[in-house]
């Protein structure tokens, strides 16, 4: 006997064998148990995904001997005849050879006839959509008034094309893409029956590949049989399905990212050579770059199909992957109409490389990265403090020995924010005042002052958490910013903000996230035991005077704090 594919061998036969089409092969099940048969269905959805097998199944199902019954038995006379294609109650009609108006018509002749051998005559319509105007035309008389034994399966890609006035007089439903797990699992049963040698990477390949039709996966299964010598591995796919390997994908973006064109432009030649195709290879990269951004942002468990890309993802931010991002997609736009497809990949890998906008993502990188070891920092100097005595003991006796330079202890300096500042503020809260300035807070960054621009998105970053008639209170990130919004000459840009207008307020302070949970939990808890005038725990809010510096223009001030001394140049 010849080999038969794949896809026609595991075809289902019963509703129980169907894969990923629950919710329909449920309700289908429940009309046929009730006897509540339509005279005429509408499957539409992709390719691959089931229309087609389950318009058969439903066929056997009415028409089996022991109906009514959720599922067709596949032992009686006429499950065999149907199955076998042996029986003319179920007509199976390919409306891309047929559309026209005589085959229509022929139909609607053949229609009055009762059936041979079942209790309805199924007529199966794949790809009706390809029906012409006046086929259309001619089945919908038959469609509105079918005679009692006669049952409708229309199968469409393409529901878009079909007539409104048949779509209503149709029972519809929408078949889905398979998911990925669901054709592991149905490919998993199959390599059991048939002892096939694959390996459960490949598998998983597969089922991305597939793209939610299960028919497309079994004949890349079956292509990639006959070409692997013995076990079918992840190599074996990406050479059949055209695919670029992982390993490929993740050095051609190392290379960008590292800014090495020519590297890449190698990398790039021998993937086409090896007869990859440049619109491949682009979406490969993207759907690379959306696990990279799915692996950055969202938490899996240990199991995850995106944990190829776990180490890759620590050295990207998202504004670098939508950057990348972007560029590609326009990449695939233009390579759609275009000759030159090699030439628009390589101008993109280019632009990924050398682009003014790389300039800006790598400084925003850095930024985030100090930052990072800034909160390191605070976190390793928050454990010493609460190490023991021995330790603490310790380690003053070591510096009290190394000699440094004289430096107002902390005792010494000037606190800029205390908690009895905090505590003041609190109690004398303004609901309508803290309402009024939030009013106009989602404005702060259109300002178009130059020299209050700075200013203004400093004071959007900071949360303003309580007001009373003349004072605000500020909660930031980290103290640096809270220092910065403390010095004199900000605080002159801020009041001339925020009393541009109506004068509001006559100061403001400023403390950290951190140390606001800790005085906010406090004062909520006393608030709720009755007592209105609540007093906060002492806590050093680690806010200071600097050592004093020459007087500057608030701007340029400004200009340092933010951009650092060295890199501010003041012209006459």
């Amino acid at each position: 006997m010849s080999y038969q594919a794949l896809y026609r061998t595991y075809r289902p036969r019963t509703f129980k064998e169907v894969a990923g089409q629950e919710v329909i092969v449920k309700t289908l099940q429940n009309a046929l148990l009730h006897d509540k048969i339509a005279h005429a269905y509408l499957f539409s959805g992709p390719r691959g995904t089931g229309k087609t097998s389950i318009a058969k199944i439903l066929a056997k199902a009415v028409n089996c001997e022991k109906a009514p019954i959720k599922d067709a038995c596949g032992e009686c006379a006429t499950c065999k005849a149907i199955q076998s294609n042996t029986i003319g109650d179920v007509v199976e009609i390919d409306a891309a050879s047929n559309n026209g108006v005589d085959e229509i018509r022929d139909l609607r002749e053949k229609v009055k006839y009762l059936p041979s051998m079942g209790k309805f005559k199924v007529y199966i319509i794949d790809e009706v959509h390809m029906l012409s105007t006046g086929a259309f035309n001619a089945l919908l008389k038959t469609l509105e008034e079918p005679p009692k034994h006669v049952i409708f399966i229309l199968a469409t890609t393409e529901p878009n094309k079909i007539p409104s006035t048949i779509l209503s007089r149709c029972q519809r439903f929408d078949f889905r893409g398979i998911s990925p797990s669901d054709i592991e699992k149905k490919l998993k049963e199959i390599r059991d029956i048939e002892n096939i040698k694959i390996t459960d990477e490949a598998i998983r390949e597969v089922a991305r590949y597939a793209e939610g039709g299960l028919r497309d996966a079994l004949s890349l299964l079956d292509q990639a049989i006959s070409f692997a010598d013995e076990n079918v591995t992840e190599e074996d796919i990406y050479a059949v399905s055209g695919s670029v390997s992982k390993q490929n994908l993740i050095q051609l973006l190392d290379f960008i990212y590292h800014k090495k064109t020519t590297e890449a432009f190698s990398l790039l030649n021998d993937m086409i050579e090896d007869g990859k195709e440049v619109n491949k290879i682009v979406s490969d990269l993207i759907a690379t770059l959306r696990d990279l951004l799915i692996e950055k942002n969202v938490v899996f468990d240990a199991i995850r199909p995106t944990k190829y890309v776990e180490d890759l993802s620590k050295q990207y931010s998202n504004d670098r992957i939508y950057f990348y991002l972007e560029v590609l997609n326009g990449t695939q736009n233009d390579i759609k109409w275009s000759n030159q497809k090699r030439a628009y990949l390589e101008l993109a890998i280019v632009k990924m490389i050398d682009h003014q906008n790389m300039d800006r993502i790598q400084y925003q990188e850095q930024l985030q990265g100090l930052q990072e070891r800034i909160k390191g920092l605070e976190f390793d100097i928050s454990k010493l403090k609460t190490a023991p005595r021995e330790i603490r003991r310790v380690v003053e006796e070591k510096e009290s020995i190394e000699p440094t330079s004289p430096e107002p202890t902390i005792s010494d300096k000037k606190p800029l924010v205390t908690v009895q500042d905090v505590e003041r503020l609190l109690q004398n809260a303004n609901i309508d005042k803290k309402a009024l300035l939030l009013k106009g807070w989602e404005r702060l960054p259109q300002i178009k002052d130059a020299k209050l621009q700075a200013a203004a998105m400093l004071l959007h970053e900071g949360k303003l958490v309580a007001a009373s008639d003349k004072e605000i209170l500020l909660v930031y990130p980290d103290k640096i910013n809270c220092q910065m919004m403390l010095k004199p000459n900000t605080k002159q840009l801020v009041f001339e903000i925020l009393n541009s207008k109506t004068k509001l307020i006559d100061d403001y302070i400023c403390i950290d996230e951190a140390s606001w949970q800790v005085l906010f939990d406090s004062f909520a808890k006393q608030w709720r035991d009755g007592n209105k005038k609540p007093t906060l725990p002492k806590l050093d809010l680690g806010l200071y005077e600097a050592v004093e510096e020459s007087w500057q223009p608030g701007s340029v001030s400004l200009a340092i704090d933010f951009f650092g001394k060295d890199k501010v140049m003041i012209k006459e």
